[in-house]
Protein backbone atom coordinates (compact mmCIF):
# COMPACT_ATOMS: atom_id res chain seq x y z
CA UNK A 1 0.00 0.00 0.00
CA UNK A 2 1.38 3.32 -0.75
CA UNK A 3 2.95 5.25 2.08
CA UNK A 4 3.29 2.37 4.18
CA UNK A 5 6.65 1.81 4.52
CA UNK A 6 6.43 4.83 6.93
CA UNK A 7 4.01 3.42 9.50
CA UNK A 8 5.23 2.47 12.11
CA UNK A 9 4.31 -1.60 12.86
CA UNK A 10 1.71 -2.08 15.57
CA UNK A 11 3.14 -2.97 19.04
CA UNK A 12 0.33 -4.28 20.85
CA UNK A 13 -3.28 -6.40 19.29
CA UNK A 14 -5.81 -5.07 19.69
CA UNK A 15 -4.41 -2.30 18.20
CA UNK A 16 -5.69 1.40 19.89
CA UNK A 17 -5.91 4.10 17.62
CA UNK A 18 -7.14 7.24 20.22
CA UNK A 19 -10.22 6.40 21.71
CA UNK A 20 -11.27 3.28 19.45
CA UNK A 21 -9.96 -0.19 20.07
CA UNK A 22 -9.83 -2.83 16.98
CA UNK A 23 -10.30 -5.88 18.44
CA UNK A 24 -12.55 -8.77 17.42
CA UNK A 25 -15.62 -7.60 17.95
CA UNK A 26 -14.74 -4.41 16.14
CA UNK A 27 -13.71 -6.40 13.02
CA UNK A 28 -16.39 -8.56 12.99
CA UNK A 29 -18.73 -5.11 12.86
CA UNK A 30 -16.84 -3.52 10.56
CA UNK A 31 -15.96 -5.60 8.00
CA UNK A 32 -17.47 -9.01 8.22
CA UNK A 33 -21.03 -8.76 9.65
CA UNK A 34 -21.91 -7.34 6.05
CA UNK A 35 -20.82 -10.32 4.40
CA UNK A 36 -22.73 -12.67 6.96
CA UNK A 37 -25.80 -10.43 6.32
CA UNK A 38 -24.92 -11.24 2.05
CA UNK A 39 -24.23 -14.83 2.47
CA UNK A 40 -28.01 -15.29 4.09
CA UNK A 41 -28.98 -13.74 0.72
CA UNK A 42 -27.37 -16.60 -1.00
CA UNK A 43 -24.42 -15.61 -1.84
CA UNK A 44 -20.96 -17.80 -1.05
CA UNK A 45 -18.17 -15.86 1.33
CA UNK A 46 -14.64 -17.02 1.60
CA UNK A 47 -11.65 -15.32 2.83
CA UNK A 48 -9.55 -15.94 -0.27
CA UNK A 49 -6.03 -13.98 0.80
CA UNK A 50 -5.01 -12.77 4.84
CA UNK A 51 -2.17 -12.55 6.32
CA UNK A 52 0.46 -9.86 7.79
CA UNK A 53 4.05 -8.89 6.52
CA UNK A 54 7.35 -10.05 8.31
CA UNK A 55 7.96 -6.64 10.46
CA UNK A 56 4.70 -6.77 11.93
CA UNK A 57 5.84 -8.50 15.87
CA UNK A 58 5.18 -11.96 15.91
CA UNK A 59 2.90 -11.70 19.23
CA UNK A 60 1.04 -9.04 17.63
CA UNK A 61 0.23 -11.19 14.41
CA UNK A 62 -0.74 -14.58 16.43
CA UNK A 63 -2.67 -12.23 18.54
CA UNK A 64 -4.57 -10.64 15.72
CA UNK A 65 -4.29 -14.21 13.38
CA UNK A 66 -6.30 -15.86 16.53
CA UNK A 67 -9.25 -13.66 16.50
CA UNK A 68 -10.03 -13.34 12.33
CA UNK A 69 -9.87 -17.36 12.74
CA UNK A 70 -12.00 -17.84 15.59
CA UNK A 71 -14.05 -15.21 13.57
CA UNK A 72 -14.11 -17.38 10.49
CA UNK A 73 -14.70 -20.18 11.98
CA UNK A 74 -17.77 -19.15 13.77
CA UNK A 75 -19.32 -17.85 10.42
CA UNK A 76 -18.10 -21.24 8.97
CA UNK A 77 -16.53 -19.14 6.25
CA UNK A 78 -13.15 -20.85 4.36
CA UNK A 79 -9.72 -18.96 4.25
CA UNK A 80 -6.58 -18.80 3.15
CA UNK A 81 -3.18 -17.61 3.82
CA UNK A 82 -1.70 -15.10 1.64
CA UNK A 83 1.34 -17.43 1.23
CA UNK A 84 2.48 -20.79 2.60
CA UNK A 85 6.21 -19.97 2.19
CA UNK A 86 7.59 -16.61 2.61
CA UNK A 87 7.24 -12.83 4.13
CA UNK A 88 3.87 -13.59 4.81
CA UNK A 89 3.87 -16.98 5.23
CA UNK A 90 4.59 -20.12 7.87
CA UNK A 91 8.22 -21.17 6.24
CA UNK A 92 11.35 -18.97 5.74
CA UNK A 93 9.26 -15.29 6.41
CA UNK A 94 12.38 -13.85 7.64
CA UNK A 95 10.37 -12.43 11.18
CA UNK A 96 13.34 -11.76 13.27
CA UNK A 97 11.29 -12.63 16.30
CA UNK A 98 10.39 -15.93 15.75
CA UNK A 99 11.96 -19.06 16.90
CA UNK A 100 12.16 -21.04 14.21
CA UNK A 101 12.22 -25.01 13.86
CA UNK A 102 14.01 -26.40 11.29
CA UNK A 103 11.78 -28.52 8.52
CA UNK A 104 13.02 -30.38 5.57
CA UNK A 105 15.91 -27.21 5.02
CA UNK A 106 13.26 -24.47 5.89
CA UNK A 107 12.85 -22.34 8.83
CA UNK A 108 9.05 -22.97 10.37
CA UNK A 109 7.31 -20.83 12.74
CA UNK A 110 5.23 -24.07 14.52
CA UNK A 111 3.33 -21.24 16.43
CA UNK A 112 1.98 -19.84 13.24
CA UNK A 113 1.29 -23.14 12.12
CA UNK A 114 -0.27 -25.16 15.37
CA UNK A 115 -2.65 -21.89 14.95
CA UNK A 116 -3.72 -22.29 12.07
CA UNK A 117 -4.33 -25.75 12.24
CA UNK A 118 -6.08 -25.10 14.98
CA UNK A 119 -8.77 -23.03 12.98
Amino acid sequence: MQGSDRWEPPNEYPLREGDVVWDKQRLWETYYARWKALEKKGVGVMVGEFGAYKHTPHKVVLAWMRDLLELWKQANWGWALWNFKGTFGILDSERADVSYENWRGHKLDRAMLRLLQEH
